[in-house]
């Protein structure tokens, strides 16, 4: 039930609020803080209902074999982190510009103009919001710790994983995208779904990916079999 309210508010609502917090300043004085309330809430029922009805509270049900398609090496998350923090800038400022910036109803809403190329826009990012790219870092680490209890309660193999977690990533966080609301125009909504549901999906299914690759585990398998 803690996992799954973990990754079902982490991915709903903790991480698509945190851009509203950022970004919307329109919003009335204290929506922001409601609408993380108004997540948990939706989120609390939903894990202890699903685990219940799903029956997986019998011990039969359990799988207790290790699951150890994470067990790396510090040296080889370093460089993994590092590999997955990359991307997901990549893919954040490169559909955050082609698909959403250059959409004349986002400039209006947000009150921007297009530099005219994506080299253009990205110094303007730096110039301005310098801060923005330690923010979306932390955002790319938030994401792979919502990850790590969907790899680790798969079963299934590497691809059907990397799906799961880029259907995950994709669905869950844009379905409140679907739904008009005051604060936001159709175009903008679904200019900023489009975005973010096929760029979380690239990525969700890159960090499994990367996660769950079989090459790790050689010098383990060998030490296992001996001489």
């Amino acid at each position: 039930m803690a996992a799954v309210f973990f990754v079902f508010y982490g991915v709903a609502t903790f991480m698509g609020q945190i851009e509203s917090a950022v970004f919307l300043t329109r919003l009335p004085s204290g929506m922001v803080p409601r609408l993380f309330l108004m997540g948990a809430l939706i989120a609390a029922p939903f894990s202890v209902l699903a685990v219940l009805i799903l029956g997986k509270t019998k011990a039969g049900t359990v799988d207790t074999q290790r699951n150890s398609r994470l067990g790396l090496p510090a040296s080889e998350w370093a460089w993994e982190l590092s590999l997955i923090a990359l991307a997901y800038l990549i893919l954040y400022f490169t559909f955050g510009y082609f698909i959403a910036w250059r959409n004349p109803a986002v400039q209006e809403y947000y009150r921007g103009i297009d530099e005219g190329s994506f080299l253009a826009h990205m110094r303007t990012v730096l110039r301005d919001t310098p801060w923005l790219i330690p923010v979306q870092i932390l955002r790319a680490m938030g994401w792979v710790a919502l990850a790590f209890p969907v790899i680790q309660m798969l079963k299934g193999r590497r691809l059907e994983t990397a799906l799961a977690i880029g259907v995950l990533f994709a669905v869950l966080m844009n379905a409140q995208l679907l739904l008009p609301n005051p604060y936001m125009p159709e175009p903008v909504r679904m200019a900023h779904m489009i975005e973010t549901a096929s760029s979380n999906f690239i990525f969700g299914m890159f960090v499994s990916w990367l996660l769950t690759g079989q090459r790790r585990f050689g010098k383990i398998a060998f030490a296992q079999r001996g001489p």
